[in-house]
């Protein structure tokens, strides 16, 4: 029986021991790149929706490459305020996780982010707010071994293949590796027999440690996402959030 809970609503670890559902979780892709920037993600109730970030000038900004940055993009203006001003709304606000990508100095970005964070504690803390959003980071981290020394508002991107101490693993919401790494499958027709295994075992062993799976830098196709779903990947990782979101519920539709 697959362990982890697909559906619109997260909890804390993404994780609830023997539980079985039809959808995985869709992971909003380089979401400041999209049309509409979180608001589509959020309204196709994407579980996690992701930023990259470079540290400028005392502020976050939100740029896949340096070179981009803009004026406006700081990650306050384009998803810390448009996300506390869903809270004060009062409206039920659905569960999900924002990743936040250090693309460079995570010394001074993390420290940052901590600060930007602990201004809104009933939005960004579970342990003040259980319906709060949590955040974790990816890219450029701290030392693995130091993950533990971080409050509870800050999680972690994990890596296959890592010997997490126990108190390090806790603070680890999902494994991400690149889906390049097991195979060059450009998304349409069958994926190669010894392509799944590879992608199987890695999926078995995170799932081992009680911890969900995204596969970025898969083909982005309606194929690739029902072989992801029948690995029993966790995580869609896709640029194409409606799409998905579209797929998903016909599958639902069809049980």
């Amino acid at each position: 029986m697959k362990q982890f809970f697909r559906t619109y609503f997260i909890a804390a670890t993404l994780l609830f021991s023997n539980a079985a559902f039809a959808q995985p979780i869709i992971h909003s892709h380089n979401d400041y790149s999209h049309t509409v920037p979180f608001r589509d993600a959020y309204n196709n109730k994407a579980g996690v929706i992701e930023a990259d970030v470079y540290y400028v000038n005392d502020e976050l900004m939100v740029a896949h490459n340096k070179t981009d940055i803009r004026p406006a993009s700081s990650l306050n203006n384009m998803y810390i305020q448009p996300i506390v001003q869903l809270f004060d709304t009062g409206k039920n606000v659905h569960s999900f996780y924002l990743m936040i990508d250090i693309k460079e100095n995570q010394v001074q970005a993390l420290p940052a982010l901590m600060n930007l964070l602990q201004q809104h504690p009933s939005v960004f803390n579970r342990q003040i707010n259980k319906n709060a959003i949590q955040v974790f980071i990816s890219g450029e981290r701290p030392a693995d071994s130091t993950f533990h020394n971080y409050p509870f508002y800050i999680m972690f991107d994990g890596l296959p293949d890592k010997n997490y101490a126990p108190k390090d693993l806790e603070k680890i919401v999902m494994i991400s590796d690149n889906f390049r790494t097991y195979s060059n499958w450009n998304g349409n027709g069958a994926l190669p027999a010894a392509d799944s295994i590879k992608i199987e075992n890695m999926i078995n062993a995170a799932h081992a440690l009680g911890k969900p799976v995204r596969l970025w830098g898969a083909p982005d196709t309606k194929q690739c996402w029902q072989t992801m779903i029948n690995l029993n990947a966790d995580v869609i990782n896709t640029d194409k959030v409606t799409m998905c979101r579209e797929f998903l519920n016909a599958q639902n539709d069809l049980h």
